[in-house]
């Protein structure tokens, strides 16, 4: 029996309909849709959802065949088709004219000008296909066959996720993988190539037999990371070939041995976890080679070298929180040798625990140091068992005061050097109000007590070593003052606002029984002109009386803005607490050093901050910065300067530095970078210098760069980098040979 039209087939199909369902109601369209029976693989009923503009059914084969603007949905599919027949005896879909079947799990979309479908749409033969993934990355093949609902096999298939020429798009993507067998395996989340062939504008660079990538919908995989190769003047050649291996959803390793032809093979890797209240992440290498390879006078034999990198992170409950963060290596070169990590000072390592109670915070931390600098063993670094702190922050009383009290426990040991016990107990009362004029007042009093127990302090340079207990009791009061005055003038705004804090405590509360470790240097500068306390750590108080002084104003009229803060504080005694080991740099005499900063902002455009100080004496500069940006965002330029005094840290020598960035956005691919620093004090010489070309669009990542370090890192001397990098979409990196020169150690 055959029936035509939209209307009619509605009632043609009633004897089916009513064993199977019964239609939806009709599109406005015109068409009308329709509920045909079938079954999924374990006999589960799967019925077949579709619409058209003409269906036509013959009850005998049990044959529907519908024409114009054909839908058809069925387990998590939809297809799109001119004409489509369905067979109900043998499940199978026949579809013809501008074919497309939507995958609503993985989000692809498959284009065809004929597809023949089973097994509720999971199976079929596809001709001329072409298929979107879910990233928009294309294939497309002269046939497909899709087998188990997963398995898509492609012959003579092209990959490639890069958009079309719009003005021609018959012209070659930017770069393609053309391939004899293409095979997108969705239950392992892979794509795989034989006799594959990558072309780059249409020209072919290279070949394989094999190849794999994960597809868009894969977050992370196991597998090999593309490989980085590079040489220089330490390790010779080399190469690192990481293998990812995804353990769990919750874990993987990333593993990344480094072969080098002068020193043998350094086994890398990385490690993360995730739990339900917590992180781990472990970064570490081993490997045995010689650590003065370079020196001419080496007679060292190969040894054991490696590092860690540590870091972990648990909440115990929803108040408590303990972590470590571990950091050591086995000498000082290692790291900036292997490129590991980068260069600093210090390796600092540590486990706490902290505690969150409403306004209250308490911490225990232990830590333990490792020196990275010639001149400082490790013998005299610090190790903290522990230091413990907590601060009770009360809640502000009715008529607006509020109590803070502070407890700090440190045990601080060391092999050669002062140690010291310490317990530090203190309480402060502040009290904010303000009178009818506007004026702001805060009034604040405090006291603390420490007690220490010391051993190996020396009281003078070269001189005797003390052992014993010591301590003090340390009040301190203080009003501080501020007198806003705001005015609009039309669009402009404008706040002038003088500011003035005094602050009385006993003098000479620093006595050479007790070490200065935690509060060694001071580096005074406009942070610092209202601080209470200018030094950052217990051992050393900020005693004397003394008044900070100082005026603020800001202006700002559209996107046009400028503000400013200058002052100074004066003690009102000779004696400076900040004279100790040379720290306090700009405390030094009663009257500070003139601190401030300004910044400029005429346009969206245009923007410059100066921060500076200036000696009370002479007005001579012992410390400025200047940092401005300007440009359009395609043309962006930043220009830095920073000078410092002679007696910045103990310095003999002052230091003056300039640098400049300049960046162009040539296209929306296109953008190109130009940096350099250089000293302009001593000996002027560049201290690092770049450029850079940048192409990037959505399948392609292209990276040119030259780099110059001129500064001396431990023991490895200036050299120039070259890094040429070419990132594919869903391939990876490929990074030819970096040209390491100059580099050294001595």
């Amino acid at each position: 029996m055959g029936i035509s039209g939209s209307k009619v087939a509605v009632i043609g199909l009633g004897a089916l309909l009513a064993l199977t369902g019964t239609p939806a109601e009709a599109q406005n369209s015109g068409s009308t849709r329709h509920k045909l029976g079938g079954t999924d693989q374990n006999g589960e009923p799967n019925p077949v959802l579709f619409s058209a503009d003409e269906v036509n059914y013959d009850d005998q084969l049990e044959l529907v065949i519908a024409r114009g603007n054909v839908e058809l949905s069925q387990s998590g599919r939809t297809l799109l088709a001119d004409v489509v027949s369905y067979n109900q005896r043998t499940d199978t879909v026949i579809a013809s004219g501008n074919v497309s079947v939507i995958e609503d799990a993985t989000g692809a979309t498959v284009f065809a000008n004929y597809v023949e479908l089973h097994d509720n749409m999971r199976d079929g033969f596809i001709k001329d296909v072409r298929i979107v993934l879910a990233d928009r990355s294309k294939l497309a093949a002269n046939t497909g066959r899709r087998t188990d609902g997963n398995r898509v096999e492609l012959r003579k298939g092209v990959y490639s996720p890069c958009d079309l020429c719009a003005t021609d798009p018959t012209a070659p993507p930017l770069w393609q993988i053309k391939a004899e067998k293409v095979v997108h395996n969705r239950e392992e989340q892979v794509v795989e190539y034989e006799d594959a062939t990558l072309e780059i504008d249409g020209i072919p660079v290279a070949w394989t037999p094999y190849m794999s990538h994960p597809d868009p919908t894969v977050q992370r995989k196991s597998g090999f990371m593309p490989a980085t190769i590079g040489s220089n003047s330490l390790l010779g050649l080399d190469a690192e070939i990481p293998y990812f291996w995804a353990i769990s959803p919750s874990s993987d390793l990333l593993f990344s041995p480094i072969f080098t032809s002068n020193q043998g093979i350094v086994v890398a890797g990385e490690y993360r976890q995730r739990f339900s209240n917590g992180t781990i992440d472990i970064d570490a290498s081993v490997t045995y080679s010689n650590p003065n390879i370079s020196s001419s006078s080496n007679t060292q034999d190969d040894q054991l070298r490696g590092h860690i990198v540590a870091k972990g992170t648990f909440d115990l409950d929803e108040n408590f929180r303990t972590g470590f963060d571990i950091e050591r290596t086995s000498d000082i070169g290692y790291l900036e040798e292997y490129k590991i990590y980068g260069y600093q000072n210090f390796l600092n390592s540590n486990i706490y625990l902290e505690d969150f109670q409403g306004r209250d915070y308490g911490s225990i931390y232990s830590y333990a140091f490792q020196s990275l600098q010639s001149a400082v063993t490790d013998r005299s670094q610090p190790v903290v068992l522990p230091i413990a702190d907590y601060t009770w922050a009360g809640a502000p009383m009715p008529w607006g005061g509020r109590f803070t009290t502070n407890l700090d426990v440190l045990d601080l040991l060391r092999e050669t050097g002062p140690t010291e016990k310490r317990v530090s107990v203190g309480t402060q009362f502040d009290l904010p109000f303000s009178d009818p004029i506007g004026e702001k007042f805060d009034l604040i009093a405090g006291v603390r007590g420490d007690a220490y127990y010391v051993t190996a302090q020396p009281l003078v340079n070269n001189g005797p070593l003390y052992q014993g207990t010591t301590g003090r009791v340390f009040p301190q009061v203080g009003l501080e003052w501020n007198y806003p005055w705001a005015k609009q003038d039309g669009t402009s705004n404008w706040l002038i606002e003088p500011r003035a804090a005094f602050y009385a405590a006993p003098v000479g509360e620093n006595p050479s029984q007790i070490p200065n470790i935690d509060s060694a240097q001071v580096d005074f500068n406009d942070t610092d002109l209202f601080s209470r306390d200018r030094f950052v750590g217990f051992d050393q108080v900020d005693g004397g009386q003394r008044v900070d002084y100082g005026l603020y104003g800001q202006w700002h009229d559209g996107s046009t803005s400028a503000d400013g803060l200058i002052g100074q504080s004066y003690r009102f005694q000779k004696e400076s607490p900040f004279a100790i080991n040379g720290a306090g740099d700009g405390l030094l005499y009663q009257a500070s050093d003139y601190v401030g900063r300004a910044t400029y902002v005429p346009a969206s455009w245009f923007d410059v901050t100066y921060h500076f100080r200036f000696n009370e004496r002479d007005l001579a500069s012992e410390r400025e910065e200047v940092q401005t940006d300007f440009g359009p965002s395609y043309l962006r330029t930043s220009f830095s300067y920073l000078q410092l005094g002679n007696n910045v840290h103990d310095e003999e020598t002052a230091r003056q530095q300039v640098g400049a960035t300049i960046t162009l956005k040539a296209t929306p691919f296109w953008t190109f970078s130009v940096n350099g620093t250089h000293d302009i004090a001593g000996d002027g010489h560049l201290l690092a210098a770049g450029a850079s070309a940048r192409y990037t669009d959505e399948c392609t990542t292209f990276i040119a760069s030259i780099g110059e370090n001129g500064t001396v890192i431990g023991n490895i001397r200036p050299g120039t980098t070259i890094l040429f990098q070419l990132i594919l979409k869903n391939l990876g990196e490929i990074a030819a040979p970096s040209l390491q020169t100059g580099f050294s150690a001595e």
